[in-house]
C-alpha cells in the first residue's frame, strides 16, 4: 500500500470522509489497514535510545547527556528526552544489602525525565524501569543496564595478515568516523586456526608501547623492533 494515503487539499475544499479516514490511517497506522498494523503509540510504547546508566557516587547513578544521541524514551505513552545529564538524587538509597531497581520518572507538564529507585521492580504511574544494581549497604557494587547492547559483529575486520618486526601497517576501515574500539590478535598460523592472543602492546629492545592508532580513514598497526619477539599474523 502506498504511503501516504492522504493528499493535500485546497482552501475551501469540502472535507470528505475518505480524506479524513486516510489522514487518520496515515497518522496511526502509517497508511496500513488496522488488521495489518498496530497503532503507532503501541509500536513505540517501549521505545528507548541513548539511555546508559553509569556509576556517579557511592549511592548515585547518572544517565549522561550526549548531544548527538540524547537520552530518549517513552514513558506512559509520552515522548521524553533529556536536555542535560540525568542524575539520581542523593539520599534515595539506604539500608542493608539489597537489589535496587532504577526508574525513569515522568512529570506531567515536562518533556524531560528524572531518576528514582525502588526495591520493587514494579513500574508506578509515569515510570519506566531501565535497570538495576546491587547495594552492599554502603556502596553500589554492580549495575545492570537493561538497554546497553551486547557487542555485535565487528564493523570492520582486516582478516589475518602476515607482519614482520619494526613496521607500521595501514588498514582502511571504511567507517564514517574514528573507530571507538579496536582489538588486535596474534596467531602463529596464517589462517588463525590456533590460539588467539590479544595484543596489548609491542616492544623495542627497551620500551613497551601501544600497538595501534586510528583516524577517520585508517587503523595503523605497529609491530615492535625486538626481533626476539618473532613475527605475527
Amino acid at each position: 500500500m502506498s504511503y501516504p494515503l492522504s493528499s493535500n487539499v485546497s482552501s475551501g475544499q469540502p472535507t470528505e470522509a475518505a480524506h479524513y479516514n486516510n489522514l487518520r490511517a496515515d497518522a496511526l497506522l502509517l497508511g496500513q489497514a488496522e488488521a495489518d498494523s498496530v497503532k503507532l503509540n503501541a509500536f513505540l510504547s517501549r521505545y528507548v535510545r541513548g539511555v546508559k546508566l553509569q556509576y556517579l557516587a557511592t549511592n548515585r547513578l547518572r544517565i549522561p547527556f550526549i548531544t548527538s544521541d540524547p537520552p530518549t524514551l517513552m514513558i506512559s505513552g509520552c515522548m521524553c528526552q533529556a536536555a542535560t545529564n540525568v542524575d539520581l538524587p542523593s539520599g534515595l538509597i539506604s539500608g542493608s544489602a539489597a537489589t535496587w531497581y532504577v526508574f525513569a520518572q515522568r512529570t506531567a507538564g515536562q518533556t524531560t525525565f528524572t531518576l528514582t529507585v525502588n526495591t520493587s521492580a514494579t513500574e508506578g504511574t509515569n515510570q519506566r524501569v531501565i535497570g538495576e544494581f546491587d547495594w552492599d549497604g554502603s556502596d553500589i557494587i554492580s549495575i545492570r543496564d537493561y538497554f546497553r547492547s551486547p557487542l555485535a559483529d565487528p564493523d570492520y575486520d582486516s582478516g589475518w595478515f602476515a607482519v614482520t618486526t619494526g613496521v607500521t601497517y595501514t588498514k582502511a576501515h571504511g567507517l564514517p568516523q574514528q573507530p571507538l574500539l579496536v582489538l588486535i590478535y596474534h596467531s602463529t598460523l596464517a589462517n588463525g586456526s590456533d590460539e588467539w592472543v590479544w595484543v596489548g602492546g609491542v616492544v623495542t629492545s627497551t620500551t613497551f608501547y601501544p600497538p595501534y592508532g586510528v583516524d577517520r580513514t585508517n587503523i595503523y598497526v605497529q609491530t615492535g623492533t625486538n626481533a626476539g619477539a618473532g613475527v605475527l599474523h
